[in-house]
């Protein structure tokens, strides 16, 4: 965990180690738990610069094995929320690149994990506490202003600089040990100390929902049935559940709220049953939509979303991507025909993908307080550099 630059927010490293070294709770952690870390950790550390084919191989055996335990645990009706967990890891071992690589492969973890989660009812954790719901084939957006997030004094002990509050309710700040452990984890959302292992777990398995949505946006396509606090929701929050407005505008909110919107866009682009009216209708709202959370992003002061280098601006980006071919086929652009429009837009893409890895390469020693800006271990951005070739 010290080395991987995966961030898995859905596991508090704390609790899990106190529960794998507990003499009597160890027996319920489930194997298939520990056995996906391992095949991850050898995985990340395979690259030709590393372990190499020895290494890959060595994972891929214990990722088989980890299917093994993860199917009798299945069998056995030993189903778990650590099960879930074991699945969002195999997700992720499956979106890298490794010698058994295949589609089916991936598509068979995805849908083990989407079955987990609807099975052991992680959409409906706070049904009963006011979290925000969106309606079926909708544009998922709150439909209240964003005014108060910014613009009031910064939450936190001793905050007296206006700006957002999100740095204190990182990982790195209320879990400063963190740092020893999962350093690349700094700015994940952080856990409160107060909780106890009860709450500590709802908030692992809201953690979960919001993970599985990043790895396998336009795969999961119950975003409406999602009644789930956002991520980091409930440190802004009250012991009597109430949560403050702000906390739907946090940087790690509005990188939720970037996927699914995303998702709701896939999900009615390809619905043969809505009119093309309403996909027109849609596809405008959509865009408001994508305006309105870039207006946010702009406003946060904290350097979260560059250490996450800006991957929610990159899902907006594709969201009107998908959205404009909507919008120009309903609603006649008036720069349609005109190719210095085109090429300008073009160039703006260009330039921002230019400035992307620009970025990523020179932030990577001082966001992953590593000194070699090596992608050796990061086998998952392999697909992501492909994806930008293919545009």
């Amino acid at each position: 965990m010290r080395l991987t630059n995966i961030s898995l927010p859905s596991i508090n490293v704390p609790l899990f180690f106190s529960t794998f070294h507990h003499p009597s709770q160890r027996e319920y952690v489930q194997p298939s738990l520990v056995l996906a870390m391992l095949a991850l950790s050898i995985l990340l550390q395979s690259s030709d610069m590393g372990l190499g084919q020895r290494g890959r191989l060595k994972a891929l055996e214990l990722r088989d094995l980890a299917q093994c335990y993860f199917d009798l645990s299945l069998n056995s009706g030993w189903i778990t929320a650590d099960l879930a967990q074991a699945a969002l890891l195999l997700v992720v071992f499956e979106a890298c690149c490794h010698p058994a690589h295949s589609e089916s492969r991936a598509r068979s973890a995805l849908f083990l994990l989407d079955s987990l989660i609807l099975g052991l009812g992680f959409l409906d954790l706070d049904k009963d506490y006011n979290a925000t719901t969106f309606r079926p084939n909708s544009v998922p957006s709150l439909g209240v202003p964003f005014s108060d997030h910014i613009g009031q004094a910064a939450i936190g002990p001793g905050a007296t600089q206006r700006g957002c509050s999100c740095s204190y309710f990182q990982l790195s700040t209320t879990s400063p040990s963190s740092r020893r452990i999962t350093p690349l984890w700094a700015t994940c959302p952080g856990w409160n100390d107060d909780w106890d292992v009860i709450e500590t777990r709802r908030e692992e398995q809201r953690e979960l929902v919001w993970t599985a949505l990043y790895l396998t946006s336009g795969f999961l396509s119950h975003y409406s049935s999602f009644k789930v606090f956002f991520p980091a929701e409930r440190l802004f929050g009250t012991p009597q559940m109430q949560v403050d407005l702000a906390a739907k505008h946090s940087i790690w909110a509005l990188q939720a709220r970037c996927h699914m919107l995303y998702t709701s866009c896939l999900s009615v682009h390809h619905d043969e049953s809505i009119s093309e009216y309403d996909k027109g209708q849609f596809a405008v709202q959509a865009w408001l939509e994508t305006e309105q959370i870039k207006q946010m992003l702009d406003s946060h002061t904290c350097d979260i979303e560059r250490a996450n280098l800006y991957f929610g601006r990159q899902i907006l980006f594709d969201t009107q991507n998908l959205v404009s071919s909507q919008y120009t086929r309903y609603i006649p652009h008036p720069s349609i025909g005109d190719p210095h429009f085109h090429r300008d837009k073009a160039e703006l893409w260009l330039r921002h993908q230019k400035n992307v890895m620009q970025g990523f390469v020179a932030a990577l020693s001082r966001v992953t307080g590593l000194k070699e800006n090596s992608l050796a271990t990061r086998p998952y951005f392999t697909f992501w550099f492909h994806d930008q070739l293919a545009r």
